[in-house]
Order: C-alpha cells, then sequence, then structure tokens
C-alpha cells in the first residue's frame, strides 16, 4: 500500500526562515552567537552573559522565533507520523506560532512573578534565563534535525522516534547542568525548586501525556 504523499513546499518555506534568522541573530552579535554554540560545552556563556540578561533581548527573541518555527515543524512531522499526513497553510502556522510562543512565555512570565512572590528573583531569574537559552539550543539543533527527517530519510519513522529522544536528552541535559551550575543555592531552596520542577517542569508534560491518550 503506498504511503499517501506529504507536500514538502512548507519545509523548504520554514527551513529559509530558520535559516535567516539564525544569519541575522550571528550577524547582530557574532561573540555571543559563537560562546552560545558551546552552552553545553561549558557554563562560559551562562556565566557571562546572565549579567547582562533582560527579558527577551534581540538576541534571545530572533532565536526563540526560531525555535518556535522548528518546534511546531517538528511537531508537525511527528503528528504526521502518529495521524497521518495533515495539509498546512499560513492561518494554521500562525495559531501554532502564537500557541507556542505564548505558551512558553506565560510559563517564564509566571516563574518570574513567582520568584518575586516567593522573594526569590536571583533564582528565578537564574533558571529563566538557564531554560530560554536551553530552548533556543534545542530550535537550532532542530534545524538541521527537521531538514534531515523531512529530505534526507522521507518521514523514516526510526528517524523521527530518535530525533525526539536527542530533543529529550538535550532538555534533560539542559536542567543537569542547571541544577550543577546553582546547587548551593538550590540546596538552600531545596523545597520550592521542587515545587518548581512538579508544577512548572514535570507537570505540563503529564497534562499533555494524558490529552494525547485520552480514549
Amino acid at each position: 500500500m503506498l504511503r499517501e504523499f506529504i507536500s514538502k513546499d512548507w519545509y523548504v518555506v520554514f527551513c529559509l526562515l530558520s535559516l535567516v534568522i539564525i544569519l541575522v541573530a550571528k550577524k547582530n552579535d557574532t561573540q555571543r552567537f559563537s560562546a552560545f554554540l558551546k552552552l553545553f560545552g561549558n557554563n562560559n556563556y551562562l556565566r557571562i552573559y546572565l549579567k547582562e540578561h533582560s527579558f527577551f533581548d534581540r538576541f534571545d527573541s530572533l532565536l526563540f522565533i526560531n525555535f518556535c518555527v522548528n518546534i511546531i515543524i517538528f511537531g508537525w512531522i511527528g503528528y504526521q507520523f502518529i495521524f497521518g499526513p495533515v495539509a498546512m497553510n499560513l492561518l494554521l502556522f500562525s495559531q501554532l506560532f502564537a500557541l507556542v510562543a505564548g505558551v512558553v512565555m506565560l510559563k517564564i512570565g509566571f516563574e518570574l512573578f513567582l520568584g518575586y512572590v516567593l522573594d526569590l528573583q536571583t533564582l528565578f531569574n537564574i533558571l529563566t534565563f538557564q531554560q530560554i537559552s536551553s530552548y533556543n539550543f534545542v530550535g537550532l539543533v532542530l534545524l538541521p534535525v527537521n531538514a534531515f527527517v523531512v529530505f534526507g530519510v522521507d518521514f523514516a519513522p526510526l528517524a523521527i522516534v530518535l530525533s525526539t529522544i536527542l530533543i529529550l536528552l538535550i532538555v534533560v541535559v539542559g536542567m543537569t547542568k542547571t541544577v550543577q551550575s546553582n546547587l548551593n543555592m538550590l540546596l538552600n531552596n531545596f523545597f520550592y525548586f521542587i515545587l518548581y520542577l512538579c508544577t512548572l517542569e514535570i507537570g505540563p508534560y503529564l497534562v499533555l501525556y494524558k490529552a494525547l491518550n485520552r480514549d
């Protein structure tokens, strides 16, 4: 039985859009971009740029847009893998983009507000900055991953599964580095950190898992 044809035209547009965004980010701050590429190799990027970090500055905003674009593509690939081909159009993409960007920014905004309420601004500023950095790094990795899955192996199931594992691994490694680089501060506020993990990191994934597995 032949598989239904999946148009790749929109993937070309998305990949080119992401590439342009990344090139603009690199041109605007080449030194920071080079340091960002070594995010998981050492703590220099987080240590240096945390001091001058503002909520979604130009560099973070560009890479965050790239993250949203590529996570939508990846989610679209996964959806077609599980449920079958689905057409993409500008309206659907805009809605998905607004949803992804809105949920992430709402989550981060709530975390910063929680830090203010608990008088733990420093801790939550660190957590949110490292979280944004991890998201943006995932966006960079997803660009070649998405291109490979779509154009290199033509939606091969194994490639999709391995790509999902890779993304989850990056998220876990990012959280591990956050814990390691702020161990003393987290231990001093251990209760709040566990509350943060359960409600804002683990909780949403459990809700999403239950929603996807409803009868």
